[in-house]
């Protein structure tokens, strides 16, 4: 018994290195059909997932319905069917035909003017929502849109917020550059006519305009409709109501008296002892800190973790002295990213002007042909083609992606198992009498083919791991795409089941061949009958 393993073992190794072929030539192209095979599946499953990836993507995912109208009477008769049809959307049975997950009216309006870090003034694209807390908004401060974790969570979004959500490349042009120390606030250029009367800065020479610091609510690469920042319908009523009566005109005495600051949470000594040590000759300051439950920090709460504190002098001093202790406040704590704001007045007020924009959020984008076809024929209402068709275009080229991913995996599959069959049948012509003459002296068919399954499915690991070591080292050397996304994807399930079918599949042509070809007797090998 001891003997015949060994002679097995002998077996193995000289059968090997004649499958292997001369200079292991079968060795070498078996790997580069699986090389081959393995590029297809990493490159293609690396596509089929950038696809995914944009077909998740909510800026791909939904469509904006515009009102446009020339007359007021075309206008008005667009509104009243963009009303209808908002109605009829909130049907669930047509949300669910067309598979919509949600339906938001939106304004895209004036752009919003923002000081830059020189001083000078820069307009930003705006759109404005009912509300801060609904889908779209969820999707856009999801952290792959967002900057270095740069945003508030969902649950304390307040649409009393007076807060914006920007882009990143808003924030560049502003003269924010330093992405590793973005701001908490932004300076809005507000309209305030005499502030500078209670020594309020001006960024103009007229003295016409100062910096109204507004909370940034996110940082993110995106907003849709390529705008740059987001803000609320609320707000948006504030910049055009009289200028006497916005909360954000810092003409108002009970700004220049309140003195807030924001505190990060890292800084710890912004306290009595140290504020009173900056300002000795200043008696009696004091130091308070807003809770979080109160309205100040709903409506001025950043992305950035900290603290809302209010400094109080003692005996109301002249307005000079509290310019005086803003400045020298600032002048310690700036650098550490204290920043004076202001607690805007509450207001109570309907924004009139009618939405622009109807937006349809999909979770797939199979049926996005037939729902414009169905806005067009029961609204009269137009999507923009050009939305319809891209997005009909990333929903055909996905599926392609997969249907070529199959048919790759298809083909390379048969491909390698031809080799193999024809690999054994070849060796098998040149071997059969030897084969012959080892089951004339006792070797049973049943050893001879555990010799050959051991053979040939060894040399089809060994390729195996050869091939998909190949494309990962050159996956590893090849730049990333867009988003970070690698062309090549070999880790995924589609590899697995691949290695799974290649080897499953190696086994049982082994199987099948030889049995086939040793089930002759030892005489029909010999001699060839």
């Amino acid at each position: 018994m001891n003997l015949l393993k060994e002679h097995q073992i002998l077996l193995m190794k000289r059968e090997c290195r004649v499958l292997l072929g001369h200079r292991r030539y079968n060795f070498v192209l078996l790997t580069c059909v699986l090389v081959a095979t393995f590029f297809a599946i990493a490159f293609s499953s690396a596509s089929e997932y950038f696809l995914k990836i944009r077909m998740d993507d909510p800026f791909t995912n939904w469509v904006n319905i515009h009102l446009k109208g020339i007359d007021i009477k075309g206008v008005e008769e667009k509104t009243i069917a963009i009303d209808s049809l908002k109605a009829r959307l909130e049907d669930n049975s047509l949300r669910s035909y067309y598979d919509y997950k949600g339906i938001h009216t939106e304004l895209s309006g004036a752009s919003l003017p923002f000081v830059t870090v020189d001083g000078k003034t820069q307009l930003l694209s705006t759109i404005y929502y009912d509300n801060l807390s609904n889908s779209i908004i969820k999707e856009v401060i999801k952290s792959d849109n967002v900057i270095k974790d740069c945003t508030i969570d969902t649950s304390s979004l307040a649409n009393s917020s007076y807060g914006i959500i920007i882009t990143i490349d808003a924030l560049h042009s502003l003269g924010y550059r330093d992405d590793d120390n973005l701001p908490a606030y932004i300076n809005y250029r507000s309209r305030s006519d005499y502030a500078d009367t209670l020594y309020v800065e001006m960024v103009d020479k007229e003295g016409v305009y100062a910096r109204a610091p507004l909370p940034i609510l996110a940082i993110v690469k995106r907003l849709p409709m390529n705008k740059e920042c987001v803000s609320t319908k609320t707000f948006c009523s504030i910049i055009q109501m009289d200028l006497n009566d916005r909360p954000i005109n810092l003409n108002n005495r009970n700004y220049a008296e309140d003195l807030l600051f924001f505190v990060p949470v890292d800084v710890n000594d912004f306290s009595d002892d140290e504020i009173c040590g900056l300002l000795p000759e200043i008696p009696s300051i004091s130091v308070y800190e807003y809770k979080y439950s109160d309205g100040v920090w709903k409506k001025l709460h950043p992305w950035k973790n900290g603290k809302i504190k209010l400094v109080k002098v003692k005996n109301k001093p002249p307005i000079k002295i509290y310019n005086t202790i803003e400045r020298e406040i600032l002048k310690h704590f700036s650098s550490r990213g204290v920043c004076r704001i202001y607690n805007y007045s509450d207001i109570k007020t309907d924004y009139e002007d009618q939405d622009n924009y109807l937006s349809v959020q999909f979770n797939t984008l199979d049926s996005i042909g037939a729902f414009e076809q169905y806005v067009k024929d029961n609204f009269n209402l137009q999507i923009e083609m050009s939305q319809v068709y891209s997005k009909n275009n990333f929903a055909v080229v996905s599926k392609m992606a997969y249907v070529l991913t199959m048919t790759m995996i298809l083909f390379s599959l048969i491909s390698i198992i031809i080799f193999i069959v024809n690999m054994l049948q070849n060796y098998f012509q040149k071997v059969k009498r030897n084969l012959g003459t080892f089951k004339a002296f006792g070797l049973s068919s049943k050893e001879l083919i555990g010799v050959y399954v051991i053979i040939i499915n060894g040399i089809v690991l060994v390729a195996l791991a050869l091939a998909m070591a190949v494309v990962w080292i050159t996956q590893l050397l090849l730049p990333t795409r867009d988003a970070g996304i690698a062309y090549l994807k070999l880790w995924n399930p589609m590899t697995a089941w691949t290695v799974l079918v290649i080897f499953i599949s190696a086994m049982a042509c082994v199987l099948i061949v030889v049995r086939k070809l040793l089930h002759q007797t030892p005489g029909d090998l010999i001699y060839d009958r």
